[in-house]
């Protein structure tokens, strides 16, 4: 996984509710993504056209963390992370092929993983995370996460 910036954000709001549109920067305009976001914080190539977007809500003291996989402007996935009165900050701590390390929240450091093929199953996520696909959905994303530096449960 790489950094890239395949897209761009071209409206984005804070409120009532955050909503962001994205645009792909090259290969054509292909259709507008729509994420219930306000801020793009980075983005990584994965494998073919598979983007990985990290967005958040930029609202103090109600954070959310938005992790979404793209394929072909297409939302194949999209996690949540994030609670009530809870403030957070993106940092990417590493990344290979197709995993990201990262802090949000205090001291947890999570870990995503990315399953090209999309998994299916009663998978459940850590605590403070929610999946926005439909429960039925291929699961592309998995996410873990430990408290403190330690490797992600």
């Amino acid at each position: 996984m790489t950094p890239t910036d395949r897209y761009h954000a071209v409206e984005h709001r804070h409120a009532p509710t955050p909503r962001i549109v994205l645009r792909r920067m090259y290969g054509g305009g292909g259709e507008p993504v729509v994420l219930d976001a306000a801020c793009l914080l980075a983005q990584y190539a994965v494998s073919g056209t598979d983007t990985l977007l990290v967005l958040d809500e930029d609202t103090p003291y109600e954070e959310q963390l938005h992790l979404v996989l793209l394929r072909d402007d297409r939302v194949l996935d999209h996690i949540t992370i994030g609670a009530p009165y809870a403030t957070g900050a993106f940092r990417p701590v590493e990344r290979s092929i197709d995993t990201l390390r990262f802090r949000f929240e205090s001291d947890a450091c999570w870990t995503l993983a990315i399953d090209g093929n999309g998994g299916r199953g009663i998978g459940g996520l850590p605590p403070g995370a929610s999946r926005r696909t439909g429960p039925l959905a291929p699961r592309y994303l998995k996410l873990a996460h430990a408290r403190g530096g330690g490797a992600p449960k």
